[in-house]
């Protein structure tokens, strides 16, 4: 089965237990979250003075704004939120004792379960994907396993840490009633057989699914509508004259009370939200909720054994940088090995491409008119794979879902996670290279010997690589797609004008000068020409003259010593073209200095 966390010996890479054994009741009092209105810089509530609780084994429902789970979760601005978040009647830092699963289901999609996991076994029994333990998740080219499957496994991957409170972002979207049941079922067992504290948001669930709740907590205008048990919704509702119809869904009638978004009348709706309300701050139900806090926090005082992991400054983390570092760059090597997308294809691509151009500058020679083909397939060669160096951006994109998620609820730190990927990167970059450069080197026939071929490899490598990081920067400044491709196309497009193919660096505007200081793609492509023409001879173009002055005149394009020989050497032309102070070691230090910039 696949997964999206790294577990060994029992242990994760969060500084949470493992398990416990007594669980964590979480409650909150007037909870307040306010957003700044970009105009007027006036503050609004978003969430207005809610107050709960919930218990080890219970599972809460809630309904209607999406931002109070983030709250709850610790994922919005701190200085956007008042109130208190208690952990057993505590304050406490939630992050190190809860999990958050999204409503995408991001996993990786190419890993498999290790069977040397008993807490891993245990946990696909529990959410019933025995059949399905040795199944990739799938991707567009390898089947895997159905929408249902993969959200419990999305699930279950984030409670292997058995983390005492899980917030569940919309866990059945997306599936059947029977799918969802069978989820929310799952969850259930889990919540009360582990003592795990379960808060979920979900909208239109099937009147079996709603039963397996415990507690429900409605919200309208960010304020409480109704928190208590699920039970006694029914009664309670009735009470104040909306009674559910009979043989309809709970749920359904509830999301019809507190949802005013499709009722014509405005006003009516906004009295109808007021008059709940209203009657809930008078009910019995909020009188009980404020008196259970009083007393999980009373209790609390009392009992040290109550305590959680609270404080802010315990290590979050349980392996420090490296064994992250090395965790993740394991997980991403199996990933890369075998999803067909993140390179494999792109290999594919770039040794089609590497035929074609061998085909067009075939063996292209040593004439005077070759001299410029020469120009052409170097430039093509750097520019073109660095241009398609885009094709990243879809799997990037993919990871970085998962790599939020995660990083979200505590597994590992930005650091690691950024040096695994490089480091699991690097020897991808160098098969493309050289799989590129071994079909089309010697089909083009540029300079022989061992020693260039290889320095030609090494310089397409750099340039690539600092494509590959140029697209990943891009992608995780802008993570939307199409943007981030413009962007990424607009870039590499940039640096090919001012790489002096096009135009010479001395006819370069000095307005756009500065440019090629940090044009990757031109120490690169000037290093290869350089590495070419070094040692090579051309022979110049010969004109037959008839007539009295008959016979034949050299016509040297280039100022040469051998002009009497009718020859001229590629330094001559590098001279010409003004590449006279090329070092080839500066050059891969340049090309490298821009690769790390983007990296850090």
């Amino acid at each position: 089965m696949s997964h999206s966390i790294v577990i060994k010996e029992e242990q994760d890479l969060s500084g949470k237990p493992s398990s416990n054994p007594g669980g964590v009741c979480l409650s909150w009092r007037d909870v307040c979250y306010s957003i700044i209105d970009p105009k007027t810089k006036d503050r609004k509530n978003i969430i207005e003075n809610v107050c709960g609780y919930v218990k080890p084994g219970e599972v809460m429902a809630r309904a209607g704004k999406s931002s109070l789970l983030d709250l709850l979760a610790g994922h919005k601005d701190p200085k956007l939120v008042s109130g208190e978040i208690l952990l057993n009647g505590r304050p406490g830092e939630i992050k190190y004792a809860s999990t958050y699963v999204m409503q995408d289901d991001a996993l990786m999609a190419e890993i498999k379960r290790s069977e040397r996991e008993a807490r891993v076994k245990a946990i696909i029994e529990e959410f019933g994907l025995e059949r399905v333990a040795d199944s990739k998740i799938g991707t567009v080219f390898v089947r895997g396993v159905s929408g249902g499957e993969k959200r419990r496994c999305a699930i279950a991957s984030q409670l292997i840490t058995l983390p005492s409170v899980i917030f569940l972002d919309e866990p059945t979207t997306g599936l059947d009633s029977a799918a969802a049941y069978n989820v929310m079922k799952s969850i259930k067992a889990m919540a009360q057989n582990h003592q795990l504290t379960v808060i979920a948001s979900i909208h239109q669930p099937s009147t079996e699914t709603y039963s397996l709740f415990d507690k429900l907590l409605l919200l309208g205008r960010g304020k409480t509508l109704y928190f208590g048990e699920r039970e006694g919704a029914l009664t309670y509702f009735e009470s104040l004259g909306h009674a559910c119809p009979p043989y309809a869904n709970p749920a359904d009638h509830f999301l019809t009370l507190i949802n005013s978004d499709f009722m014509k009348d405005r006003s009516e709706a906004e009295k109808l939200t007021n008059s709940f309300i209203e009657a809930f701050q008078g009910s019995e139900f909020k009188t009980e909720v404020d008196n259970e806090i009083k007393k999980l926090i009373e209790e609390s005082r009392s009992d040290e054994s109550l305590a959680v992991i609270s404080s802010k400054t315990t290590n979050r983390y349980a392996r420090n940088f490296f064994a992250q570092s090395g965790i993740i760059m394991m997980r991403s090597l199996k990933n890369a090995l075998r999803n067909v997308l993140m390179f494999w294809i792109r290999v594919a691509m770039y040794v089609m491409l590497a035929f074609l151009m061998g085909s067009t500058w075939w063996q292209v020679g040593f004439e005077q008119k070759n001299v410029q083909d020469r120009f052409s397939a170097h430039f093509f060669s750097v520019a073109f794979l660095a241009f398609m160096s885009v094709a990243g951006i879809p799997g990037f994109l993919e990871e970085r879902l998962v790599f939020q998620r995660e990083r979200a609820n505590g597994f590992y730190s930005v650091g690691p996670y950024v040096l695994a990927n490089t480091l699991v990167a690097l020897p991808f970059v160098v098969i493309i290279a050289i799989s590129f450069s071994i079909v089309a080197y010697p089909m083009i026939g540029l300079h022989d010997g061992g020693d260039h071929a290889t320095k030609f490899v090494l310089f397409l490598f750099l340039a690539l690589y600092v494509a590959e990081s140029m697209v990943v920067f891009i992608s995780a400044c802008i993570p939307i797609f199409v943007a981030a491709l413009a962007i990424a196309a607009f870039a590499n497009g940039f640096f090919m004008v001012v790489e002096g193919y096009f135009v010479r660096y001395d006819s370069i505007p000095r307005g756009w000068r500065w440019a090629s200081y940090i044009d990757y793609q031109k120490y690169a492509f000037e290093a290869i020409v350089y590495n070419d023409f070094t040692g090579l001879t051309f022979n110049c173009e010969q004109v037959t003259k008839h007539g009295n002055g008959s016979g034949v005149t050299c016509m040297c394009d280039y100022v040469s010593q051998y002009e009497s020989s009718c020859q001229f050497t590629g330094t001559d032309v590098l001279d010409s073209y003004g590449y006279t102070n090329i070092v080839l070691w500066k050059w891969a230090v340049c090309v490298s200095i821009n690769m790390f910039k983007l990296l850090r």
